[in-house]
Protein backbone atom coordinates (compact mmCIF):
# COMPACT_ATOMS: atom_id res chain seq x y z
CA UNK A 1 0.00 0.00 0.00
CA UNK A 2 1.14 3.48 -1.01
CA UNK A 3 -0.48 6.92 -0.34
CA UNK A 4 0.59 9.78 -2.52
CA UNK A 5 0.23 13.08 -1.20
CA UNK A 6 -0.18 16.43 -3.52
CA UNK A 7 0.07 19.56 -1.53
CA UNK A 8 3.03 19.37 0.32
CA UNK A 9 5.83 21.96 -0.05
CA UNK A 10 7.95 20.94 -3.14
CA UNK A 11 5.13 19.17 -4.81
CA UNK A 12 2.70 21.87 -5.72
CA UNK A 13 2.98 22.72 -10.09
CA UNK A 14 0.00 24.27 -11.73
CA UNK A 15 -1.85 20.92 -12.19
CA UNK A 16 -1.32 19.93 -8.21
CA UNK A 17 -2.71 23.10 -7.73
CA UNK A 18 -5.70 22.93 -9.77
CA UNK A 19 -6.16 19.58 -8.64
CA UNK A 20 -6.14 20.83 -4.79
CA UNK A 21 -8.06 24.03 -5.23
CA UNK A 22 -11.23 22.04 -6.40
CA UNK A 23 -11.07 20.37 -3.19
CA UNK A 24 -10.43 23.76 -0.81
CA UNK A 25 -14.27 24.22 0.20
CA UNK A 26 -14.16 21.58 2.87
CA UNK A 27 -11.79 20.94 5.95
CA UNK A 28 -12.07 17.25 5.50
CA UNK A 29 -13.75 14.94 2.99
CA UNK A 30 -13.31 11.77 0.55
CA UNK A 31 -14.05 11.62 -2.97
CA UNK A 32 -16.33 8.53 -3.98
CA UNK A 33 -18.53 6.31 -1.55
CA UNK A 34 -15.83 4.01 -1.68
CA UNK A 35 -12.98 5.71 -0.67
CA UNK A 36 -11.13 4.48 2.87
CA UNK A 37 -14.35 2.95 3.58
CA UNK A 38 -13.79 0.82 6.91
CA UNK A 39 -14.55 -3.08 7.18
CA UNK A 40 -13.36 -6.05 9.45
CA UNK A 41 -10.18 -8.21 8.28
CA UNK A 42 -9.40 -11.56 9.21
CA UNK A 43 -6.85 -10.84 11.33
CA UNK A 44 -6.72 -10.37 15.60
CA UNK A 45 -8.21 -6.77 15.88
CA UNK A 46 -7.97 -6.21 12.44
CA UNK A 47 -9.22 -3.37 11.01
CA UNK A 48 -8.93 -2.80 6.53
CA UNK A 49 -9.42 0.91 5.49
CA UNK A 50 -10.22 0.94 1.50
CA UNK A 51 -8.14 2.38 -0.93
CA UNK A 52 -9.20 5.76 -2.47
CA UNK A 53 -8.77 9.77 -2.40
CA UNK A 54 -8.90 11.80 0.53
CA UNK A 55 -8.72 15.68 0.95
CA UNK A 56 -8.04 18.08 3.85
CA UNK A 57 -6.23 20.90 5.51
CA UNK A 58 -4.94 21.67 1.40
CA UNK A 59 -3.62 18.32 1.01
CA UNK A 60 -4.67 15.56 -1.81
CA UNK A 61 -4.07 11.78 -0.70
CA UNK A 62 -4.56 8.81 -2.75
CA UNK A 63 -4.20 5.25 -1.24
CA UNK A 64 -3.57 2.70 -4.14
CA UNK A 65 -4.26 -0.15 -1.95
CA UNK A 66 -6.29 -1.97 0.90
CA UNK A 67 -4.36 -0.74 4.37
CA UNK A 68 -4.16 -3.06 7.62
CA UNK A 69 -4.33 -1.75 11.09
CA UNK A 70 -4.45 -3.64 14.24
CA UNK A 71 -6.03 -2.99 17.67
CA UNK A 72 -4.65 -3.50 21.20
CA UNK A 73 -6.92 -5.76 24.02
CA UNK A 74 -9.39 -4.73 25.46
CA UNK A 75 -8.97 -5.89 29.13
CA UNK A 76 -13.29 -5.02 29.91
CA UNK A 77 -16.06 -4.07 28.14
CA UNK A 78 -15.84 -2.03 24.57
CA UNK A 79 -13.55 0.36 23.11
CA UNK A 80 -14.77 2.83 20.43
CA UNK A 81 -11.07 3.37 18.50
CA UNK A 82 -10.76 6.30 15.75
CA UNK A 83 -8.99 5.34 12.57
CA UNK A 84 -7.24 8.60 11.21
CA UNK A 85 -5.46 9.84 8.49
CA UNK A 86 -2.84 11.59 10.25
CA UNK A 87 -0.86 14.40 7.53
CA UNK A 88 2.63 15.63 8.81
CA UNK A 89 4.28 18.49 7.06
CA UNK A 90 7.67 18.03 8.81
CA UNK A 91 7.84 14.84 7.03
CA UNK A 92 5.50 15.59 3.83
CA UNK A 93 3.52 12.63 4.13
CA UNK A 94 -0.01 10.87 5.06
CA UNK A 95 -0.31 7.74 6.87
CA UNK A 96 -3.80 5.53 9.07
CA UNK A 97 -3.17 5.32 12.35
CA UNK A 98 -5.59 4.38 14.80
CA UNK A 99 -6.07 6.16 18.51
CA UNK A 100 -7.35 4.45 21.32
CA UNK A 101 -10.58 5.49 22.69
CA UNK A 102 -12.01 5.96 26.19
CA UNK A 103 -11.39 3.48 28.92
CA UNK A 104 -15.07 4.14 29.81
CA UNK A 105 -16.33 2.41 26.57
CA UNK A 106 -18.24 5.76 25.40
CA UNK A 107 -19.27 5.81 21.92
CA UNK A 108 -16.97 9.44 21.34
CA UNK A 109 -14.31 10.47 19.06
CA UNK A 110 -11.27 11.10 21.10
CA UNK A 111 -10.68 14.31 20.49
CA UNK A 112 -7.77 14.75 22.79
CA UNK A 113 -5.98 11.66 21.23
CA UNK A 114 -5.97 13.63 17.76
CA UNK A 115 -2.97 16.13 16.22
CA UNK A 116 -5.13 19.22 15.42
CA UNK A 117 -2.06 21.72 14.02
CA UNK A 118 -2.87 22.29 10.20
CA UNK A 119 0.61 22.98 8.87
CA UNK A 120 2.41 20.72 11.22
CA UNK A 121 0.44 17.49 12.13
CA UNK A 122 -3.15 17.21 11.65
CA UNK A 123 -5.65 13.91 12.13
CA UNK A 124 -8.83 13.87 9.76
CA UNK A 125 -10.91 11.35 11.03
CA UNK A 126 -12.05 8.53 8.82
CA UNK A 127 -14.27 6.26 11.41
CA UNK A 128 -14.86 4.47 14.76
CA UNK A 129 -14.53 1.07 15.40
CA UNK A 130 -15.95 -0.79 18.63
CA UNK A 131 -13.78 -3.66 20.29
CA UNK A 132 -14.86 -5.92 22.86
CA UNK A 133 -13.08 -7.86 25.41
CA UNK A 134 -13.06 -11.88 24.78
CA UNK A 135 -13.46 -11.07 20.60
CA UNK A 136 -10.61 -11.12 18.19
CA UNK A 137 -12.76 -9.35 15.57
CA UNK A 138 -13.86 -5.95 15.53
CA UNK A 139 -17.79 -5.48 16.21
CA UNK A 140 -19.16 -2.86 14.60
CA UNK A 141 -18.08 0.83 12.43
CA UNK A 142 -19.46 4.14 12.83
CA UNK A 143 -18.54 5.92 9.49
CA UNK A 144 -17.35 9.51 10.20
CA UNK A 145 -16.37 10.15 6.78
CA UNK A 146 -16.93 13.28 5.17
CA UNK A 147 -18.30 14.04 1.36
CA UNK A 148 -17.70 17.63 -0.43
CA UNK A 149 -19.79 18.97 -3.37
CA UNK A 150 -20.53 22.12 -5.12
CA UNK A 151 -21.68 24.26 -1.96
CA UNK A 152 -21.98 21.85 0.62
CA UNK A 153 -20.94 18.78 2.75
CA UNK A 154 -22.66 15.37 3.48
CA UNK A 155 -22.16 12.96 6.31
CA UNK A 156 -23.78 9.63 7.88
CA UNK A 157 -23.01 9.92 11.19
CA UNK A 158 -23.63 13.04 13.62
CA UNK A 159 -20.87 12.59 15.42
CA UNK A 160 -18.65 14.75 12.68
CA UNK A 161 -20.12 17.87 14.03
CA UNK A 162 -17.25 16.79 17.11
CA UNK A 163 -14.40 18.24 14.56
CA UNK A 164 -16.33 20.50 11.93
CA UNK A 165 -16.42 23.01 14.33
CA UNK A 166 -15.71 25.99 12.30
CA UNK A 167 -18.53 28.42 12.19
CA UNK A 168 -20.51 28.43 8.93
CA UNK A 169 -19.77 24.48 8.36
CA UNK A 170 -22.61 23.04 6.67
CA UNK A 171 -23.57 19.53 6.40
CA UNK A 172 -26.09 17.31 5.73
CA UNK A 173 -26.50 14.32 7.72
CA UNK A 174 -29.75 12.10 7.45
CA UNK A 175 -32.16 14.27 5.85
CA UNK A 176 -31.19 17.26 8.07
CA UNK A 177 -29.01 20.17 7.13
CA UNK A 178 -27.12 21.17 10.08
CA UNK A 179 -25.11 24.53 10.36
CA UNK A 180 -22.42 25.92 12.64
CA UNK A 181 -24.13 29.40 13.74
CA UNK A 182 -24.89 31.03 16.75
CA UNK A 183 -27.33 30.97 19.96
CA UNK A 184 -29.04 33.55 21.35
CA UNK A 185 -26.33 34.14 23.99
CA UNK A 186 -23.54 34.90 21.02
CA UNK A 187 -21.96 31.15 21.45
CA UNK A 188 -21.21 29.07 18.47
CA UNK A 189 -23.03 26.11 18.03
CA UNK A 190 -24.65 23.28 15.41
CA UNK A 191 -28.83 24.63 14.22
CA UNK A 192 -30.33 22.79 11.88
CA UNK A 193 -31.11 24.61 8.34
CA UNK A 194 -35.03 25.39 8.24
CA UNK A 195 -37.49 26.77 6.37
CA UNK A 196 -39.43 27.98 9.70
CA UNK A 197 -38.46 30.96 10.85
CA UNK A 198 -38.78 32.85 14.61
CA UNK A 199 -40.97 31.32 17.20
CA UNK A 200 -42.55 28.98 13.99
CA UNK A 201 -39.59 26.87 14.07
CA UNK A 202 -40.54 23.15 15.36
CA UNK A 203 -38.29 21.51 18.38
CA UNK A 204 -35.42 19.68 16.97
CA UNK A 205 -33.35 16.62 19.16
CA UNK A 206 -30.03 15.51 17.79
CA UNK A 207 -30.85 12.06 16.76
CA UNK A 208 -34.49 13.20 15.09
CA UNK A 209 -34.85 12.35 11.57
CA UNK A 210 -36.75 15.88 9.75
CA UNK A 211 -36.97 15.48 5.98
CA UNK A 212 -37.45 19.31 4.54
CA UNK A 213 -40.47 19.54 2.57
Amino acid sequence: MTITSKGYEGSVDYATWALVASHAGAEYGVVGLPSFALSAGPGDREVRVAAGRAVGQGIVDDSDAVTSLVGTPVTAGNRWDLVCLRRDWLTGTSTLVLLPGLASGDKVIPIAQMERDPGVTDDQPIGLVRFAAGQSAAQEFEDLRVWYGSGGTAAKSLLVRQFLDRIGSRVWIQGITWVRGFASDGTDRWVPDSVYVGTTAPPYADNLLWVRP
